[in-house]
């Protein structure tokens, strides 16, 4: 006997369905594949240059790139978009692309706009954090210190940005939070690099100690005044170590023209 007729067709719809769904899937769990490749591929050259092993003004090697993290050309150059954005890279026309050198202008700008927003947020947060908020802050803060005990410079900066990032999310103001975030991914290499000096970094630590003490304190004043005056030294810390590496590289280039003279005589 056949089937009726409507059960038929409700069967034959739902195998249409079925099928249906099978196919947009795929491309769906594709895309979600590749924005996890260009993700990934994003933040490994982002630490790539915050960490140094991209410096300012390298050119980028994209064959060199591709074969460094296992990709195609095409997460590579996705990636270069999104950090040219973010200022970490400069794109050339038909040239390529190389590491972004802010001038000193950019550097100190950066850094005043940081400063204002973190001492906004802190001075909140030395009133509205709860004693939860301030033992977390302490328990990173703690773990930080022991990283600076352990000279494990890479640690002990990214516990320091979680830090930061954690007193601007604690001020609970979203338009704050999005503005810090973005001027935080431009400014990351030159916080890394200006705790490269040894006596930057012993006075980092100790203002981040002053800083716990007055939020403890609930002092919200003195919290600004620390944080904001600790944001101005870090920008300026980079400045100087700049100016130093410049000043070495052109007296090892004159020296070296100095050899070359002498040879020829």
């Amino acid at each position: 006997m056949n089937p009726p007729i409507k059960a038929t067709v409700e069967n034959s719809a739902s195998a249409v369905d079925s099928s249906e769904i099978n196919q947009i899937s795929v491309p769906i769990e594709e895309r979600r594949r590749r924005k996890g490749i260009y993700a990934d591929t994003c933040g490994r050259i982002r630490d790539m240059i915050v960490y140094g092993e991209l410096a300012s003004g390298d050119r980028i090697n994209e064959l060199s790139l591709c074969e460094l993290l296992g990709v195609s050309r095409t997460p590579i150059r996705e990636a270069l978009k999104v950090l040219a954005g973010e200022g970490l890279i400069e794109l050339l026309p038909n040239r390529g692309s190389r590491v972004s050198t802010p001038s000193s202008a950019e550097i100190t700008n950066l850094f005043a706009i940081i400063a204002a927003l973190e001492r906004l947020a802190i001075e909140s947060v030395a009133v509205i954090a709860t004693e939860e908020n301030l033992m977390y802050l302490r328990s990173l803060h703690d773990e930080m210190r022991l990283c600076h005990s352990a000279q494990d410079r890479e640690r002990y900066f990214d516990l320091n940005h979680l830090i930061h990032e954690t007193i601007i999310n604690m001020a609970c103001n979203p338009q704050l939070t999005r503005l810090h975030a973005d001027l935080m991914t431009r400014a990351r290499r030159p916080r890394f690099i200006a705790i490269a000096n040894k006596a930057r970094w012993e006075e980092s630590v100790k203002e981040h100690d002053l800083l716990m003490g007055a939020l403890e304190l609930r002092d919200a004043r003195f919290a600004g005044e620390i944080l904001s005056r600790h944001v101005f030294k870090t920008g300026a810390a980079y400045l100087n170590s700049i100016e130093t590496f410049t000043e070495l590289t052109q007296n090892k280039s004159e020296k070296s023209k100095k050899l070359k003279k002498i040879k020829k005589y």
